[in-house]
Formats: structure tokens, C-alpha cells, sequence
């Protein structure tokens, strides 16, 4: 039964520590297909792509071509599934070539030198990801884009007939998701398993076979993307209100949010809420605060970001700035003014570095009863720090100091609407 299929898995449980995030999800993956993991933040789709690889234990049935994953030695693993995550810390400053040329010693015997067919295969898998000519370059100059086809090069180099993508497409712009995506289309169509998550519904749609969507760690849809991305179902699992149509050039799914114009409050007054975000950790969540009878508004984000392609659909107001450049003054002035004029700030924790920490240091200025943490569960601060632990110190000195922090949507929902406490007369 199991011959057929790359990976079959069947009542699978997975999480970290005591805390449980996949929950009894049976699903199988047949070779020659590409499928999205699609589902709001925080419900389990990176936890599931990690249990297939073994980066994370899990209980029930996970087979791998028939086998059992926990039988597989690390180099039989590395020789027969490959991961993309959705980015990797860079301690060393290894040159991209060594980085790819890593993934090929999984197929040479323990102290064997690689031959000339291992260097050849890395440079071909750094010319199908469009970064031969950073084949010397050091891998701590690389923008997040470059380093994230690096990854993906080191992936397509270790020949493995299964490849799981965590977000393969979050930090690359229009022309890098199509080639990328291109690529794993056609790898499916030799014969791959191509498992990828994705946060972008309609590149989800226009690119995978099938889609299967997680809700709180269980599986709730599975089909084609015409099949999985109704209306109906949208709305159930991302509380967003949208219609389907038809792709002008494809013919699949397409989808397009309704706008939803910002409402008022109980007391008749809209709530403005400043939502402050990046590299797509917000799209989800502004779907879902949309219809929610608030005035959105968003903070600074570069043109290129997936964040700011929804505030645009969405007709949310934010502060544009250029991709890969420093924030100008103006716009940091222009963000604080919005700070200082929100009723509640949402802080939807994402990817800080040097450049982006300045808007993080900006709520030092503001009263943190204000300020709602949205951090996904089964994540931690560090695992979003890129600038030497000060945007982690960041993140934990607005906690310590009456910030308030929640893993799912509901728990924003509850500090955006506080219930007030009973009283006796």
C-alpha cells in the first residue's frame, strides 16, 4: 500500500516539549506531485513539514518510501529527502560553494574526498537557483533573497527524490517566486515529491497540484486548490471574506479579498489599531482583523514585502519605503506620529535585523498596556533575531515591561476587547 507514495503518514502527533502543535493528521504525499501546506500563522504547518523530516519526534505512522523514518540513519536521510527552511542562522563565513558543496557529502563514505561529478552537480544546482555568480561570495554579505536560493541550491544538490520548502518563497521578489516555483513544478513533473508551506495563497494556487490546510494542528482540507481555497472555507479557518475567480492565464483559482471598510467599536468610536509587521508574518492576521470593525493601519514596510502587497489589496494605510535601504528619517517620524495616535499597537513578531530594528526600538516610546505581541506558538524571540541579540532584548524588555503576549488570533481578539469584569450589587 505504501509503495506508492514518498511519505505516507497516519494518526501523527508532534509538538515541543509538552506543548502539542500537530495533532492526529493523516495525510500521503505520491511522488510526482507538488502540494502547499497552507493555514493562518501559528496553526502547525512548519511543525508538520518538520515532523517529515525528522527534525522534530513524533508519534503514529511516518514512513518514508515504505520504511519507517525513525529506521533511517542521517546519511540515508540526507540521501533520500532534502529541507529548505525558512532560513538559517550563518555563524561561519563560508563561501556559497561550500555551503552547497555540504549537501553532497551524504552520498560519500566517511573520510572520502568529493570528486569531480560532486562539484559539477553543485554547480548545476546553483545555476537552477540563479546564483552561480555568488559561487565566492561569502555568505554573511548575501541579502535574505540570495540566501534563501542558497538554501535552496544546497537542497536540489544532495539528488534527493523528496524536497520539503519551508516558506521557499518569503524573502524573494515577483520574478525570484516564479523562477523558484517554475523549478519545482517541473521537478514534480520528473517525478519528485515536492512539499512545500506557504503563507501566499494564490502562489499556492498557481503553482501546487494539491493543496492540504491546517487548522490548530489538525487537517481540515485537502484537495485541488479550486477544491480547498471556497470561500466558505476561507472564511472558517483565515476569518477573511473573499471571492474566487479564475487566473486570466491558467485557468486555476484565484483568490481576491473583499475590502472590508474599518468599522466602529461598541461605543460607536473606531478603534485604531497599528499593526506593525514584515516579511509576510502579517498578511494572514490583516486578513483576519479586516472584518473586525477596526480602523488598521500598518507600519513601515518595504514595496516589495508580501505584507505590503495585502495592506495595498486591502486599502490599509502604511509607511512605504524602499526595499534593501536604510529607513529614512522621515519615515521613522511618520511611523512614531502613527504610534503616538493608535489605541491599541499589534506587534506580529517577524524577522529583525540591523535595518528594520529601529521600528522595533520605536515602542520603547510608547505606553506597553498599548502594545499586543502576537508570537506564533512553538516559536521563540531568538528564532526572529538577525541583529546580534538586540531584537530579541527588544522583543523581552516590551514583555517585561506590561506588553502583552499571545500565540493564536482569538488571544488578540480578547485584548482588543477586553471583558469587563462582573460586579455585585
Amino acid at each position: 500500500m505504501n509503495d506508492k507514495y514518498s511519505i505516507h503518514a497516519q494518526n501523527l502527533h508532534a509538538g515541543y516539549g509538552t506543548i502539542e502543535i500537530v495533532k492526529s493528521v493523516s495525510c500521503t504525499f505520491a511522488p510526482g506531485t507538488f502540494t502547499g501546506i497552507i493555514g493562518p500563522n501559528g496553526s502547525g504547518k512548519t511543525t508538520l513539514l518538520r515532523t517529515f523530516s525528522r527534525v522534530i519526534p513524533a508519534s503514529g505512522i511516518l514512513l518514508l518510501d515504505g520504511k519507517p523514518v525513525s529506521d533511517y540513519t542521517p546519511a540515508e536521510l540526507g540521501m533520500a529527502l532534502g529541507f529548505v527552511p525558512q532560513d538559517e542562522g550563518r555563524p561561519f563565513p563560508y563561501t556559497v560553494m561550500q555551503v552547497v558543496l555540504m549537501a553532497r557529502y551524504a552520498r560519500t563514505s566517511r573520510f572520502a574526498a568529493l570528486v569531480p561529478e560532486d562539484y559539477a552537480r553543485c554547480h548545476r544546482a546553483l545555476a537552477e537557483t540563479g546564483v552561480s555568480h555568488l559561487a565566492d561570495r561569502s555568505i554573511r554579505t548575501l541579502s535574505g533573497g540570495e540566501w534563501q536560493r542558497v538554501l535552496i541550491a544546497r537542497s536540489l544538490a544532495q539528488d534527493t527524490k523528496v524536497l520539503l520548502l519551508d516558506e521557499p518563497t518569503s524573502h524573494l521578489d515577483l520574478s525570484h517566486q516564479s523562477d523558484i516555483l517554475t523549478l519545482m513544478r517541473r521537478l514534480a513533473g520528473s517525478g519528485s515529491t515536492i512539499i512545500g508551506v506557504f503563507h501566499d495563497l494564490n502562489l499556492a494556487a498557481l503553482y501546487c497540484d494539491r493543496l492540504i490546510m491546517i487548522q490548530h494542528g489538525e487537517l481540515v482540507a485537502d484537495g485541488t486548490p479550486a477544491q480547498v481555497l471556497t470561500p466558505k472555507k476561507i472564511r472558517e479557518v483565515y476569518g477573511a471574506d473573499v471571492v474566487t475567480s479564475c487566473h486570466p492565464a491558467t485557468g486555476r483559482t484565484f483568490l481576491m479579498p473583499i475590502k472590508t471598510a474599518n468599522g466602529t467599536n461598541s461605543a460607536g468610536k473606531p478603534l485604531n489599531v497599528q499593526v506593525i509587521s514584515g516579511g509576510g508574518s502579517g498578511s494572514d492576521l490583516l486578513h483576519f482583523l479586516s472584518g473586525k470593525c477596526l480602523s488598521l493601519s500598518l507600519g513601515i514596510l518595504a514595496t516589495t514585502d508580501t505584507d505590503y502587497l495585502t495592506a495595498q489589496a486591502l486599502d490599509i494605510p502604511c509607511v512605504p519605503v524602499l526595499p534593501f535601504s536604510p529607513i529614512p528619517a522621515h519615515a521613522l517620524e511618520k511611523f512614531k506620529r502613527m504610534l503616538s495616535r493608535a489605541d491599541r499597537i499589534i506587534l506580529s513578531v517577524h524577522p529583525v535585523g540591523t535595518g528594520n530594528l529601529p521600528v522595533i526600538g520605536a515602542l520603547s516610546e510608547v505606553d506597553p498596556a498599548r502594545i499586543i505581541i502576537h508570537l506564533p506558538e512553538g516559536r521563540d524571540f531568538s528564532s526572529y533575531d538577525y541583529a546580534k541579540g538586540a531584537a530579541a532584548a527588544a522583543f523581552e524588555n516590551l514583555c517585561a515591561t506590561g506588553a502583552q503576549c499571545t500565540t493564536s488570533y482569538d488571544g488578540i481578539l480578547q485584548h482588543l476587547y477586553p471583558v469587563a469584569p462582573e460586579t455585585h450589587e
